[in-house]
Order: C-alpha cells, then sequence, then structure tokens
C-alpha cells in the first residue's frame, strides 16, 4: 500500500485526554488537532504504555486547551526497524510542525504552513527580494519559483535574511527554510535558501548589482506581492550571461500567475524591535525626471547643528533632499563644485559604493534644474535623499585626523571649537537624525 493512500479519518482515534482508551499493540501514531493536520507522528512497541508518560503530553496538552487534540493509530508489527523506516517516510510525507521542535519549547500554538509562507515571503519584500522567475518543469526538480536578494560586492543583506528565515523557522509549523549553500567569507557570506510548499519549491539566492533591474513591476506568490524581473529584463540577463547558467535555467520564464494560489491572510505584526539585527530596507526617495521644458519646484529651509548651516529642499509630497552643493562645501570646503570637471556624478557614486551598506547602491544621480518658490532662485544640483546624505556624513573618514573616525563611532570624541563642519555634523549624526529638526506641514 502506498504511504498516500492512507487515510487518517478512517484510523481508529481517541481524544488526547482519553489516552487510557488506547490499546497493547505496536505502532505508528500521529497526533492531529481540530482541523486535521498532523502535528506529531511517533512510533512504539506499546502504544498505550508509551501515552502513559509520553515527553510530549504536557506540551499538547496545554495545545489542547484551545483546540482540540487528537491521537489516531496504525497498528504494526513489532520489526523495530520496520517501524522507524515507516515513521521516517510518513514525518518526511505529513512534515508535522511538532517533529522539529524541541520539547521545552512553550508551543502556544501552531502556525499553519500557509501562514508561515506568506509571513516570510512579507519580510522578504521588506528586503528589496524580487521574483527573478519561475520553472515550472518538473524534472529531477520540482516546479521552482526563483527569488533574488540584492548583494553589492562583499556587502548585502545576508544577515537579515538569515534572521528572518531562521525566525519563521522557529515558528511551530510544517513549513521550514534550509540554507543549503553558503559562500565562503571571502566571497560576503552570502546564503542561498529553500522551502517547498505543496510540491512547489521556493529558491532564494543572492542577486549581485540587483539594484539596477528594481522596478515598478509586481507579482504574487502565494497572495504576497513583490517585485519581479520584466520579460525584457531577464531577456537582458540571459543574454549576459554564460551558457553553462542558461543551460541550467534553459526552462526559465518570468512570472505570470501565482503558482500558489492561496488567500492573503495579513497576519505578520512586526516584533518593534524585538529581533535588533533585522534591519529595514527603506525605498529610494528618488524623484521621477521632470518632462522636457518644465522646471522642478521645492521649498527649503535652513537647519543649525553646533554653528554648521545645512540647506533642506522639499517637494510638495514632503520629501527631503540636499544639494550636493551643501554636501560639497560641508565635506570639502568647496563652493559650487563644477559637475563636469569635479566629475560630482561619478565622485558621488564612488562615495556611495564605499558605505557599509547597500541600501543606496544603485542610485541613479542627475543633474537638474530646480527652483525654490519662496525666493524665486534657480539653481542647477544633483539632489542627494536627506537619509543618503546623513549615510555619507557618519560614514565619513578622517584619514587626516588618525583616532578621530574611531573615537566618533565610540562615542568618546570631544567637540573642539575650531572642528570642520563635517566633524562637528558627524558627531551630531552619531545619535541624531535632521528629520528631528525640520518644520513640516503637521508641525
Amino acid at each position: 500500500m502506498l504511504l498516500e493512500d492512507i487515510k487518517l479519518s478512517e484510523l481508529p482515534s481517541v481524544d488526547l485526554l482519553k489516552i487510557a482508551q488506547l490499546p497493547n499493540c505496536a505502532a505508528i501514531y500521529f497526533v492531529s488537532d481540530s482541523k486535521n493536520q498532523v502535528i506529531y507522528i511517533g512510533r512504539t512497541l506499546n502504544l498505550v504504555e508509551r501515552w502513559r508518560n509520553h515527553h510530549r503530553f504536557k506540551q499538547l496538552k496545554r495545545l489542547n486547551r484551545k483546540d482540540r487534540i487528537s491521537i489516531s493509530w496504525m497498528a504494526c508489527s513489532q520489526d523495530v526497524n520496520a517501524l522507524s523506516s515507516l515513521e521516517n517516510k510518513l514525518i518526511d510525507l505529513y512534515k508535522p510542525p511538532l517533529n522539529w521542535t524541541k520539547v521545552i519549547s512553550p508551543i502556544r500554538k501552531i502556525t499553519p504552513s500557509e501562514i508561515a509562507l506568506q509571513q516570510s515571503l512579507q519580510q522578504l519584500a521588506q528586503l528589496n527580494t524580487m521574483i527573478f522567475g519561475f520553472d515550472p518543469i518538473a524534472d529531477e526538480e520540482p516546479p521552482t519559483i526563483y527569488l533574488v536578494y540584492p548583494v553589492y560586492g562583499k556587502r548585502g543583506l545576508s544577515g537579515s535574511i538569515r534572521s528572518v528565515l531562521k525566525n519563521i523557522n522557529k515558528k511551530a509549523s510544517s513549513l521550514k527554510w534550509k540554507e543549503y549553500y553558503t559562500d565562503p567569507k571571502s566571497l560576503g557570506k552570502f546564503g542561498y535558501w529553500s522551502t517547498i510548499y505543496n510540491g512547489i519549491r521556493i529558491d532564494l539566492a543572492p542577486f549581485q548589482g540587483l539594484v539596477h533591474f528594481m522596478n515598478t513591476t509586481y507579482k504574487t506568490v502565494a497572495g504576497v506581492e513583490l517585485m519581479a524581473f520584466s520579460h525584457d529584463q531577464l531577456e537582458v540577463f540571459l543574454e549576459n550571461t554564460s551558457s553553462e547558467v542558461k543551460e541550467s535555467i534553459s526552462c526559465l520564464d518570468v512570472l505570470e500567475d501565482d503558482p500558489i494560489p492561496i488567500k492573503f491572510v495579513d497576519q505578520y505584526q512586526p516584533d518593534n524591535g524585538k529581533h535588533k539585527n533585522i534591519v529595514e530596507v527603506e525605498p529610494w526617495e528618488e524623484l521621477e525626471p521632470m518632462p522636457e521644458g518644465e522646471i522642478r519646484e521645492m521649498t527649503r529651509q535652513f537647519l543649525y547643528v553646533d554653528g554648521v548651516e545645512v540647506e533642506v529642499c522639499s517637494n510638495v509630497n514632503e520629501k527631503y533632499f540636499v544639494r550636493h552643493n551643501v554636501y560639497w562645501w560641508i565635506v570639502f570646503e568647496s563652493k559650487n563644485p563644477d559637475p563636469v570637471s569635479q566629475n560630482v556624478i561619478g565622485n558621488l557614486k564612488n562615495f556611495i559604493d564605499k558605505l557599509p551598506t547597500i541600501k543606496w547602491s544603485g542610485y541613479r544621480f542627475r543633474l537638474e534644474t530646480i527652483v525654490f518658490s519662496e525666493d524665486d532662485v534657480e539653481v542647477e544640483s544633483v539632489l542627494l535623499p536627506l537619509a543618503m546624505f546623513e549615510s555619507l556624513i557618519r560614514e565619513a573618514k578622517f584619514h587626516s585626523a588618525g583616532k578621530l573616525t574611531e573615537e566618533l563611532k565610540s562615542g568618546e570624541y570631544k567637540p573642539k571649537p575650531d572642528d570642520r563642519a563635517n566633524i562637528k555634523l558627524c558627531a551630531w549624526l552619531q545619535h541624531n537624525s535632521l528629520s528631528s529638526l525640520l518644520q513640516t506641514k503637521n508641525s
């Protein structure tokens, strides 16, 4: 008989609190909840004796307060090896969540696999994970959805990805993510992950330069919306990749319809600071180019930090920016740098690439004309999002000052009256944000 043909509903069963009614026989037993989800599988040579002092009984009794737990069984021969083999096959088939949890774990509820999947995808979406494509051909591997997350050189969100998925794995759920490969430390120690849901494999891997593919195309997996590669983007990637890679993904195509069409249930609530090593990746505050012949209208306000003046611009949607001229003056004490001779855009890209985070990698800088509505002043400038400007100042390296950078980071720095503007601002930004000084429409 095939294992898939076993009908659990037709097996004999008793409620958890009536274990005295269990028979004296060798058996494979199934612990199920009120929805007939198998949450634990075990084997024994004497069923009633096993449950008189079962190591999971107290744990299951707590669950039984909110959800009726029952025990069903399938009588077997007393061949220990055959019992063990059958148990392992059934565990692999049903993937009962409690078989992967420690007995001492305070299990308060069983998380359905579809909820665990949606929660993990929601959090991956916040980390700018994209749908790369879908391979529907089931050969040696099951149909596979390929997801990718951004890395840049040796930097990336691998640590946050790892933290998210390990927290999902701690849930009492049959859905588990496996880190099947990890790059060596010299290459960034990026993790490769996979899980399987209803016969469909989901593969998650790092992707160098993914920031250049991010767009406004969205598709859904298990009802969760993620950014996705378009047909053109996938074609461009395949044209520029090796024949070996092409052969390995020969059946890959862009994802169209959701291969896991389950109803979206928004049960994910962020833990307010509980997991400190998970970082949020904010979307770029990039402004759309203005139509030809039009000028971007903005307002500005001046903030003062320890005598340092910072001009902050904002548009009608209250997105805040700092002009590159302001950055150059504070950091290099150079007024109005020439965009061409001083290679402003190229230098900004280099400054961003040296930051320890990939948050701003690939940001598209451009020179544009803006006008300040209050005083009708027209200027040409590159706009840096306020958060980017703060990151650049916070991570500034002061080569001429020896231990100064280390002192600023550790909080041991003592301000001096004749310090340069970038040092004063860097010190202040270690524990503050300019956004706290902004005058907004509602303040």
